[in-house]
């Protein structure tokens, strides 16, 4: 029986990518890598960025390293919100509508898993190499929406509209 494949990278290795213009992704363990079982990278998100509230067939771990995230879940038909910092993981299984932000006015870090293994077609498709975090591409790099959107249907995501607030016209 195989033991699988060992990989270890260190602070700052693997490939970075600076995704939608506002998350820079570097990739830890590949869906390649690891048989498609799963994929882990680290998010360096900037100050206000994260996805849209979206569901997806794979199931998602989080752990805070550095800063502060906000994350939100639809849990039954009422949005919750969850304000984690360093050292707090996040669990969400298969489709549990989420999101996730960086609330602060400075870079904030997290490891995220994918299982199986996801988005890195996504990542590939629309991240800009840079030799690090904090980097900016060459060149004028407007990250398109409508390419992010039909990438993210590609991908499997699907961005759902939040719940309705009692009251609100």
């Amino acid at each position: 029986m195989s033991q699988g494949k060992v990989i270890v990278r260190g602070p700052g290795e693997g490939r970075t990518l600076l995704v939608g213009g506002g998350d820079y992704v570097t990739m830890k363990a590949s869906g390649g890598e690891m048989g498609g079982q799963y994929c882990l990278f680290e998010i360096a998100t900037t100050p206000g960025f994260g996805p849209p509230l979206h569901v997806h067939h794979w199931a998602e771990f989080f752990y805070v390293l550095d800063g502060e995230y906000e994350f939100q879940r639809i849990a039954d038909g009422e949005l919750e919100t969850i304000v984690a910092g360093p050292g707090t993981s996040v669990v969400l299984p298969a489709w549990v509508p989420h999101t996730f932000r960086n609330p602060t006015g400075t870079m904030s870090r997290m490891l995220i898993m994918h299982s199986p293994a996801a988005l890195e077609a996504f990542f590939e498709a629309l991240g800009e190499p840079v030799e690090k975090v904090g980097d900016q591409p060459l060149g004028d790099s407007v990250p398109d929406v409508s390419k992010m959107v039909e990438e993210l249907i590609r991908a499997g995501v699907h961005v759902v509209p939040a719940p309705s607030i009692e009251g609100s016209a």
